[in-house]
């Protein structure tokens, strides 16, 4: 059975929209992720524009050959269902002497289409275009006539295990707090300080511009957030703090406003409650 410890490989995932390609997509390490979608998402600003596809396409199959090139490992996230979307990459790992691996997805049309309720609008593929998607998807016999080295079906891998196993294997994320109250950007832009004492904290950074934050814990479960560095309501050199639970009270505070809450000085007591 294939693992990525073995050769380099072209990994095609081969299923209907809702199929679940994209959760088996990040089982692998996100540089081998190839997915249409987001190149849709990079031309257009909408991963669902499927008018975009030919310009979305334009940018994937450089990205594509560049790693063939390279010799390193790829898993396509794409529908994959047409003959000739197939050949072509196919065609191009033999080109680069990369075996193609196919990883055929068995879902039950009912649960893609179902699955398609809980996506953006934009992201929805009509019924009747998955039931097409479904109807063409290629039997073991076809794949290997058309050049896969190997077939396997998804729900026969232990895809779970190498989730997890390379999650274990990951450093920690230090940003993971910052990360997940903040955003993606904001945490590109983060600095923690070095050990101060009570409280950990950091300092958001851009051209010049800064924003001081630090983590409450008193040991309360109940009772732990963030805080952002404020100016003392009487006016003394503080620091005050306010508490924030997201970007737009960091951006309340970068403002000069306050959020709901009152804020606490360090250097003179004033204000509402301590933390």
């Amino acid at each position: 059975m294939f693992t990525p410890n073995q050769q380099p490989a072209l990994l095609v995932l081969i299923g209907p929209a809702g199929s679940g390609k994209s959760a088996v997509a990040r089982a692998f390490p996100p540089d081998w992720r190839l997915e249409l979608d987001a190149f849709r998402q990079l031309v257009a600003g909408d991963g669902g524009d499927q008018a975009s596809t030919p310009d979305a396409l334009a940018a994937f199959h450089p990205a594509l050959d560049g790693r063939l090139r390279r010799r390193l490992p790829i898993v396509i996230d794409a529908t994959s269902v047409e003959d000739a979307h197939r050949a072509v990459l196919v065609a191009r790992a033999r080109d680069h002497h990369m075996p193609a691996v196919a990883i055929v997805f068995r879902t039950p049309l009912a649960t893609c289409q179902d699955r398609q309720q809980d996506r953006p609008a934009t992201r929805q593929v009509p019924h009747q275009t998955i039931a097409w998607q479904h109807a063409r998807v290629p039997s073991v016999q076809q794949l290997r006539d058309e050049g896969f080295a190997e077939t396997y079906f998804a729900d026969e891998l232990d895809l779970m295990r190498l989730l997890l196993q390379r999650s274990a294997d990951a450093q920690p994320d230090p940003l993971a707090g910052v990360r997940a109250t903040f955003g993606e950007d904001l945490a590109a832009v983060f600095t923690w300080h070095p050990d101060t004492g009570d409280f950990t904290a950091g300092t958001f950074a851009v051209a010049g511009q800064e924003l001081t934050v630090r983590w409450h814990d008193d040991g309360d479960p109940h009772d732990h957030h963030w805080q952002a560095r404020t100016a003392c309501p009487d006016g003394c050199p503080g620091p005050a703090w306010v508490k924030v639970t997201d970007a737009a009270d960091l951006l309340t505070v970068y403002q000069g406003d306050l959020p709901a809450d009152e804020p606490w000085c360090d250097g003179c007591g004033a204000g509402g409650t301590e933390g």
